[in-house]
């Protein structure tokens, strides 16, 4: 199992991280390189953004949000500073918050049905977080850079029409409950064929990666009691330097 986080030159500034910068196999394009989830790889892009001005300062001193979004399901994670996090402090709260973004969507769709299966998940989470190699690289994958614009466009409405005083973790949580039941498209695909819901993925692959154990059904060649992977290859993996 690996894990990469791929952090733009922004938030790697904010972190005061030099980070390395992901390339392709042939060292070619440093920085700007494609990440992808699979069976064996979960991925995410990480985003800063300052909010500062008069429109956008709702500190005095400014805040600033951090947007991880997952690269296959397109999922965001919208976490509220109202000052500069350290790298340390930034990782944990990452982890706290895929774990509870996990479990609350589990059981609003009642793949948890009680304790036991709430402790299962729980300790399958903290298994794959102890056991994961943890890959970080200074990179922007472009196309979910793209995605990631569209979240500072929710902010601007949200701001322009409501004009809030501040903008806490409770703010952020529901921002991310909403951008994430809406539908993106797949590749520019204009036909709704070709959307996608990313609460929808993120929940199998949660179910794949986390809930192993807890499952009523039987689906053929999977373990009892497991969720089917939602990935159609499991690609032998190759580190990027």
């Amino acid at each position: 199992m690996a894990l990469f986080l791929s952090l733009s030159n922004p938030m790697c500034k904010m972190l005061k991280q030099p980070l390395e910068r992901m390339t392709d196999a042939d060292g070619n394009n440093p920085g700007v390189q494609p990440i992808s989830t699979n069976a064996n790889r979960v991925s995410w892009q990480g985003q800063v953004i300052h909010l500062s001005g008069r429109q956008w300062q709702p500190y005095d001193d400014g805040s600033w949000l951090v947007v991880f979004m997952e690269s296959h399901s397109r999922y965001c994670m919208i976490l509220s500073y109202p000052a500069k996090p350290d790298w340390e402090l930034l990782q944990q709260d990452f982890y706290n918050h895929w774990k509870l973004h996990a479990i609350a969507w589990l059981r609003t769709n009642r793949f948890i049905r009680n304790d036991d299966h709430g402790m299962q998940v729980l300790d399958n989470i903290e298994h794959y977080f102890e056991k994961t190699k943890v890959h970080s690289f200074r990179n922007l994958d472009r196309s979910i850079g793209a995605h990631i614009a569209e979240v500072q466009h929710y902010l601007h409405s949200l701001f322009d029409d409501h004009k809030p005083r501040d903008f806490d973790s409770d703010e952020a949580w529901e921002l991310s409950m909403f951008i994430n039941q809406q539908p993106r498209k797949i590749k520019g695909q204009r036909s709704k064929k070709h959307q996608f819901i990313p609460v929808d993925r993120f929940i199998d692959d949660v179910l794949y990666r986390f809930a192993s154990g807890i499952c009523d059904q039987h689906f053929p060649n999977i373990k009892s009691g497991d969720f089917p992977c939602p990935y159609l290859q499991k690609p032998v993996l190759r580190l990027l330097k």
